[in-house]
């Protein structure tokens, strides 16, 4: 590897752990130039302060980045148009779409159907006695039924839009696959947003077509919008299900410890939110619209940026002692849902989700522990999340 421009992603590495490589990069080349897998040349930025610098200055575009970057960067990069691939002022007035609909209390609603899918499917588990599979059997399952409960997709159909959101985010022959499994979800999403157009539910596609259509928005936007949400939310969501699982079970004490003191279980969630690195690849590319210094290097227009969220959570100067799991840290300011315009649009789900799995699991599986040794875990590794493919559990 060419350490003055080395390969990126980073070699994969198992666990929940970003790559090792960040530590080191953080204090002697906070900012640096690697190699993509297509030859194509960015800039890596690893620090938490240089991160929120490109996460809200202007001067780094998503829109110019999705635009330029094609496939180089893992294969993947959002469609045109969606939410993740614009800039102000268009991103902002697409945003205030979601922002009337996806709504503090809307969550508050969800919060007891939440806790009832994940009652449910612990009890499952544990009508089918031990071992069980954490990730198939209540992982995936989770976060698609929440979104699809949002969404307002028939429970018939939550399996196929697990196979959907997989192949969005596969990063093996990337382009034919994603190219066809977008094709069939924006079908699929049109003919249920046409379906509420005609007969509205109290759904967020719903509320995301009276939006679009008070706004005189453009038609594909509610589709867009729709498939941001499933991308967005479901593997992501799943991949921090299981990790927070895989935490709980591999650092002695700490299940009895949140059972003991459920109270804890908020300031817990937020840093497994940010102690779980979750982005194989970084995060989206950003690009210069004119020259501007960042860590003290001159970035040109024109040039690609990515700015690390797991190698910024894991930033000393901001989190001391941040390889170390600390349940009641109170981790303010990580990036786990990014930062700026782009921040992510379901935090308040995602964080109700993720205490409520907390609390779960630990008041129903005494004795939860991993049936496997962590070493024969397997891992994803072609995907732009990073997660778990199994995580058998016996108690």
């Amino acid at each position: 590897m060419n350490e003055q421009c080395p390969a990126f992603p980073f070699a994969y590495r198992t666990g929940v752990d970003p790559a090792p490589e960040y530590a080191r990069l953080r204090a002697e080349r906070p900012v640096l130039r690697v190699r993509l897998p297509s030859g194509h040349r960015a800039w890596l930025v690893t620090r938490h302060q240089d991160a929120r610098r490109v996460f809200t200055d202007p001067r780094f575009s998503r829109a110019a980045a999705n635009e330029a970057t094609g496939d180089d960067f893992a294969g993947i990069n959002p469609p045109a148009g969606s939410l993740f691939a614009l800039d102000p002022p268009e991103h902002t007035e697409v945003r205030a779409l979601v922002n009337k609909t996806f709504t503090a209390r809307r969550v508050e609603e969800l919060k007891p159907q939440i806790t009832l899918v994940a009652e449910r499917l612990v009890a499952r588990l544990k009508d089918q006695g031990p071992p069980a599979d954490l990730v198939g059997g209540f992982a995936q399952p989770l976060s698609m039924s929440v979104l699809c409960r949002l969404l307002g997709v028939p429970e018939a159909d939550h399996a196929t839009f697990i196979t959907w959101s997989h192949a969005l985010l596969s990063t093996a022959g990337a382009g034919k696959n994603v190219a066809e499994a977008r094709g069939r979800l924006g079908q699929y999403v049109s003919r249920l947003i046409a379906a509420r157009r005609d007969d509205p539910a109290d759904d967020l596609v719903s509320a995301l077509v009276a939006a679009v259509d008070s706004e005189a928005a453009a038609p594909h936007q509610a589709v867009l919008l729709v498939m941001a949400v499933l991308v967005g939310g479901h593997d992501s969501m799943a991949n921090q299900l299981a990790g927070t699982a895989y935490l709980l079970l591999t650092h002695p004490g700490l299940v009895e410890r949140l059972r003991a003191e459920p109270g804890r279980i908020p300031d817990a969630a937020e840093e497994f939110l940010r102690y779980t690195s979750l982005i194989a690849v970084g995060g989206f590319p950003r690009v210069v619209l004119e020259d501007v210094r960042v860590g003290g290097v001159l970035m040109k227009a024109g040039d690609t940026v990515i700015a690390a969220i797991d190698s910024a959570n894991r930033d000393a100067s901001v989190f001391p002692d941040p390889d170390e799991l600390r349940i009641d840290r109170r981790p303010r300011g990580h990036l786990a849902f990014g930062h700026g315009v782009h921040r992510c649009l379901g935090a308040q789900l995602a964080r109700a989700e993720l205490g409520i799995a907390i609390a779960t699991l630990v008041g129903a599986l005494p004795g939860m522990r991993l049936a496997a040794s962590p070493d024969d875990l397997e891992w994803e590794h072609e995907s732009l999340g990073r997660g778990l493919r199994s995580l058998p559990i016996t108690w």
